[in-house]
């Protein structure tokens, strides 16, 4: 039990961490929005993902507000702005995609630090909360269709 848990370890590891950043990068600076373009496109991310977030509250409040089924045109809104939420969170996806795998140059970025540690290596992994957002996508525009259908239904069959 002693050589598994202490004589038997392997070489400790010198890990970096390190923000990617898919625009020009000089050699020991570290601050990733030194360049205009890195800027605009952080700027465009940043205000689509909270646009997003702001359509989201207010088609829920515009369903919540048309709740007892009394205003069709409310639940037509709230789909509506749901399916913007749905594009909206869509364009986010599909920016940090082209950000990772389009705009991010990984070989001039690991050779670039293999100057200074020649064990250094790249790996590009999506977390969890990446995996599930286009599923949150899809339920957006589902619940989109789904009011703007229930608003419908009501409007065919109201007095």
């Amino acid at each position: 039990m002693w050589k598994f848990w202490y004589t038997n370890q392997s070489p400790s590891k010198n890990c970096t961490h390190a923000y990617l950043s898919p625009f020009p990068l000089l050699r020991d600076e570290h601050n990733s929005t030194s360049y205009d373009s890195a800027i605009i496109y952080r700027g465009f991310w940043t205000v689509l993902m909270l646009l997003g977030v702001l359509t989201v509250v207010v088609a829920s409040f515009l369903i919540i507000c048309a709740a007892p089924f009394a205003s069709h045109i409310l639940y037509k809104a709230g789909g509506g702005f749901f399916i913007i939420a749905g594009v909206l969170f869509s364009l986010v996806v599909v920016m940090y995609v082209i950000w990772v795998q389009a705009m991010a140059d990984l070989e001039n970025y690991t050779n670039m630090k293999k100057m200074d540690c020649p064990d250094f290596a790249v790996y590009v992994r999506y977390g969890w909360s990446f995996m599930l957002a286009p599923i949150g996508v899809f339920f957006a525009l589902l619940a989109g269709m789904l009011f703007l259908l229930v608003g419908r239904y009501i409007y065919l069959h109201s007095d």
